[in-house]
């Protein structure tokens, strides 16, 4: 009996022991592997959200690129070019059509200045519930004090400044509902004269929170930072523009290590006793400054994981880890249970990267930017949906062809592609200069950003984002064609008739060549507005310009000065007679009746000619003459012709005295 109870005792003895060991050994077991399961989804969860935050990051640098550019673009047209240079009605007209153009067609943009260089407003349109008005003269401030227009004074010329985004002010105060606001500045400077004056464009901010909210899209908190640590946009409304209110920063007290780190770093994530941080830097200037402004002026963009979300604290509270814990005391069913849970979170992982990877796609197609992917070998992988109706293909009939052979305009004989190239130099390459072919084989040009894409294993082609350029090259034509022409007719204006009078008289004077000047004024027009309404002029106006331009011959020009007022150039004739019979062509073809919406009316014209030859001639004087005859003409009872003789002697004829 006693020998079977010692049996019995080390039996229970070594069971224990044996027990006691695998007890052990699956704890340590289960402990390791839910460290290691921990630190596999931090790491998952670092790099997913720090590829948020630079995606974000990103998209608010190109906002300010293209804002940068569309400033740059405006300060280097004629119009704002000349009126900085000569200050004159003229071109102040044109300046604030194209403000007012720029203003109509961007919803982001809320006022457009034209300063002097000493900071006094010269030309101020702004935007209002989307109506564009201008501000009159008595209107306009002197800005000389306000720190963006010393700044944007300070610059080189091509330089942009762009101001520290934050709330509106007027008269001292916040305005309230609040309006974010950033300013973009740059320099026009006239070589020739010295002048110098300031283009300043004011863009909304929720512009760039909505890019911001938008990429940070997800389940965890997302701060905005300026580069001081306060908070611009975060998940409580209460935190944010504290520094417009001289008020402490909010972050920095409630997280003070990892603030220190976040203004450190440009890039990388800290944990703290309160949770992970992943942040990105946002360099606002990195396109349009020196490095070291650049550098100077930043943003963050914080994704903040809260400690009681993170893997490490939230697995060991589910209740069936452990019940796993207990009813592990087989070893084997243990280590069985824990593999399968370790290839089902595996699964889990994976699908959640799966799920991570469509949902950033899933921003890129929502994008204003066509974006196209393309593996080493130039074959097409991947195409967003503004890609697809940009170029009129479907992303199905792309994918696997090379995009040299199907959208790229590119010399197939030629192996060096800048965009392909990016692989081999690592650089971003942007260009304004690059062309795409659409479905219809229609080219068009394109902006273009092209950036390696990398992975640990290496190359894996190369990203492309785009934009039609299209509507802004012919933007552009428009507002340079409206610098010469009459916006009402289409007829040249009197900056063309200059030029081309310049060259009449030239020749005039070294070939001893008559021209002729005809000032025609229409009789009767008022009462045809009165009557019918200004619409109704405006209609007559252009018919009578058609007619004046089919009795005329190809060389010579018809201008419209404005109102019911015409000049016709006759840069050679052969007399007096010659010019007349042109005259009474257009007497005849103008007094003809004119069908309007409303009745049919008639007016007639009064045409005042100088014939003027020799090398004394002057565009004022040969001008003045007719203006003269024209006068004369219309006293004698107008729907008449007059003619004056400007004749100076000519160059053969000084020589042969």
């Amino acid at each position: 009996m006693e020998i079977t109870f010692l049996k019995e005792k080390g039996f229970v003895k070594s069971a224990l022991t044996t027990g006691l060991v695998c007890v052990l050994v699956f704890t340590l077991m289960v402990y390791g592997a839910l460290q290691y399961q921990a630190a596999l989804q931090i790491d998952d969860l670092k790099v997913a959200e720090q590829a948020k935050t630079r995606m974000t990051s990103g998209l608010l640098e190109q906002v300010f690129e293209y804002t940068a550019n569309d400033l740059l673009a405006i300060a280097s047209l004629p119009a704002a070019v000349r009126f900085n240079s000569g200050r004159s009605e003229e071109w102040k007209e044109a300046l604030q059509t194209v403000f007012r153009v720029q203003l109509a067609q961007k919803n982001d943009y809320s006022q457009l200045r034209f300063l002097d260089h000493d900071g006094t407003e010269l030309v101020r349109l702004e935007k209002t519930n989307q109506r564009v008005f201008n501000r009159q003269d008595t209107a306009m401030q002197f800005k000389g004090e306000r720190y963006y227009v010393i700044e944007t004074a300070a610059l080189s010329e091509g330089e942009v400044y762009v101001s520290p985004l934050d709330l509106n002010v007027e008269n001292g105060q916040v305005e309230v509902p609040y309006k974010p606001m950033i300013r973009f500045g740059t320099r026009v400077v006239d070589e020739g004269s010295g002048k110098q004056g300031l283009v300043v464009l004011n863009m909304k901010g929720e512009a760039l929170l909505d890019t911001f909210e938008t990429g940070m899209a997800g389940s965890y908190p997302a701060f905005l930072l300026n580069d001081e640590g306060h908070i611009i946009a975060g998940p409580d409304e209460n935190d944010e523009w504290g520094f417009m209110f001289g008020l402490p920063s909010s972050f920095a007290r409630d997280f003070p290590e990892a603030l220190e780190r976040i203004l450190t770093d440009d890039y990388g994530w800290i944990e703290t006793s309160k949770g992970l941080f992943v942040y990105e830097t946002v360099h606002p200037l990195k396109q349009s400054q020196s490095s070291q402004l650049a550098e100077q002026y930043t943003w963050k963009t914080v994704s903040f994981i809260p400690s009681s979300a993170l893997p490490s604290s939230t697995l060991l509270s589910h209740s069936w880890v452990v019940g796993f814990y207990i009813i592990g005391v087989l070893l084997t069913l243990v280590i069985s249970f824990y593999t399968h849970f370790l290839i089902h979170k595996r699964r889990e992982l994976r699908r959640a990267n799966v799920q991570q990877s469509k949902r950033f796609w899933k921003i890129s197609s929502v994008l204003g930017d066509g974006l196209i992917v393309m593996d080493k070998y130039g074959v097409l992988t991947y195409m967003n949906p503004e890609a697809e109706r940009i170029l009129g293909w479907d992303a199905n009939d792309l994918v696997h062809k090379r995009g040299h052979e199907v959208f790229h305009v590119h010399e197939q004989d030629n192996p060096d592609c800048s965009v392909m190239e990016v692989m081999k130099t690592r650089q971003l390459y942007r260009s304004k200069d690059e062309e795409f072919r659409r479905k219809d084989e229609s080219t068009i040009p394109v902006i273009l950003n092209a950036a390696p894409l990398t992975s640990d294993t290496g190359d894996e082609g190369v990203v492309i984002s785009f934009q039609d350029f299209s509507e802004i090259k012919e933007y552009q034509e428009t507002i340079h064609s409206l610098a010469f022409q009459d916006s009402l007719t289409g007829l040249p204006n009197r900056r063309v008739l200059e030029d081309r009078m310049q060259l009449a008289i030239a020749l005039s004077g070294r070939h001893a060549r008559h021209l002729g000047l005809m000032f025609l004024d229409l009789d009767h027009f008022k009462q045809v507005n009165d009557t019918y309404g200004h619409d109704a002029g405006d209609i007559l106006l252009k018919e009578i310009a058609e007619r004046l331009e089919r009795n005329v011959r190809e060389t010579d020009t018809v201008v419209r000065m404005g109102g019911d007022e015409f000049i016709v150039l006759l840069p050679e004739v052969s007399s007096t007679e010659n010019a007349k019979v042109v005259a009474e062509k257009i007497l005849a073809a103008v007094s003809q009746p004119v069908v309007l919406p409303l009745g049919v009316a008639r007016v007639g014209v009064s045409i005042g000619i100088t014939i003027a030859r020799g090398a004394g001639l002057t565009i004022e004087g040969v001008m003045q003459s007719a203006d003269k005859a024209m006068y004369e003409a219309k006293r004698r009872g107008k729907n008449q012709i007059y003619v004056n003789e400007y004749l100076l002697p000519s160059n053969d004829a000084d020589r042969q005295s």
